[in-house]
């Protein structure tokens, strides 16, 4: 007679070993994607603070090696600027600001400069600084632009050159002799609001349009600070000496301590990029030193520069092609 071997099955105590070893196998698994998933996100926010710093960065590279070209003739004291030539925002004429052309470059230090012809929803960021480019473009593909009613444009040649806003050109075209281009002028600011966000800074310009007025840009939001400094050579050597504010004395007429001799070769630009971290327990409260010592540091967490944010801070120094300016 067959005899039957008694079934047994696991134990409570094994089942409680058990599940407490899965559970914990679980929560190391977890605990692995979590951190994973917020590495993922802080890599991704990094990549585009990034990707935003280098285009801003991309944007304002050629502008200001452009600065002070004006086809045939580079220097601006030669250049004609008609009486009644005039560049309007709104119905503000901004002539004496816009066609400023002893001056390529100009920077307003920590303000806001441009009265009569408001920032963007009149929002301009504390403590920035404004950029102005003044320069004409270079031909497209090769090709000389023909005269244009509405848009300003300079004609030049070796000795001399015009500004002019006409379907006649000053002089008769002649290749070699004379060269017709679109004046650029472009005021580079940040704002306090953006077109995506109200409550995100971004990078803009105002910028001469196709109809002869400052019109406004957005270049890219998420720009919560521009810190701009002239790179001067002292000793005419052709390297920086030192770089400077637009208001300290080396650069003020009449000031004690200013030099006639120094010249502006490059221009240094630092950029402050900020983001709303995708992670809600994301704080930040570094202190970021500007190269301008009279504004100092910016703080995270402070009125202007939420916690919230994570940031890139981002410095570069563009040499000028026509020195000088």
């Amino acid at each position: 007679m067959n005899r039957f071997r008694a079934q047994r099955g696991i134990t409570l105590i094994e089942l409680t070993v058990a599940m407490a070893i899965g559970l914990f196998l679980i929560g190391g698994a977890l605990y692995v994607y979590a951190q994973s998933k917020n590495a993922y996100r802080a890599s991704d926010s990094l990549a585009r603070l990034q990707e935003s710093a280098r285009f801003a960065l991309d944007t304002l590279e050629p502008d200001i090696r452009l600065a002070r070209y004006w086809g045939l003739n580079s220097e601006p004291a030669r250049i004609v600027v008609p009486p009644a030539m005039a560049v309007n925002c709104g119905a503000v004429d901004m002539s004496a600001v816009a066609l400023k052309l002893t001056e390529p470059v100009g920077i307003e230090d920590d303000a806001y400069n441009l009265p009569g012809c408001p920032a963007y929803k009149n929002a301009p960021r504390a403590g920035s600084d404004m950029l102005i480019l003044r320069h004409a473009e270079p031909w497209k593909n090769g090709v000389r632009p023909g005269a244009d009613g509405n848009r300003l444009q300079v004609q030049t040649t070796l000795a001399e050159g015009r500004l002019f806003k006409d379907i006649n050109l000053p002089l008769a075209p002649a290749a070699g002799t004379n060269s017709t281009n679109d004046v650029a002028i472009n005021a580079y600011y940040v704002s306090n609001e953006s077109s995506f966000d109200d409550s995100l800074p971004s990078l803009r310009r105002k910028s001469l349009d196709a109809n002869g007025r400052l019109a406004d840009e957005e270049i890219i939001p998420g720009v919560e600070n521009l810190q701009v400094q002239f790179g001067v050579d002292t000793d005419r050597d052709g390297d920086v000496d030192r770089y400077v504010d637009r208001d300290q004395p080396l650069m003020t007429p009449g000031a004690p301590g200013y030099d006639p001799d120094a010249q502006v070769i490059a221009v240094r630009i630092w950029l402050l990029v900020g983001t709303p971290a995708d992670d809600p327990a994301w704080v930040d409260g570094r202190s970021y030193a500007t190269p301008d010592a009279d504004l100092g540091a910016l703080v995270g967490g402070s009125a202007d520069y939420p916690a919230n944010f994570r940031r890139l801070q981002i410095s570069k120094t563009i040499f000028l092609n026509n020195e000088g300016a």
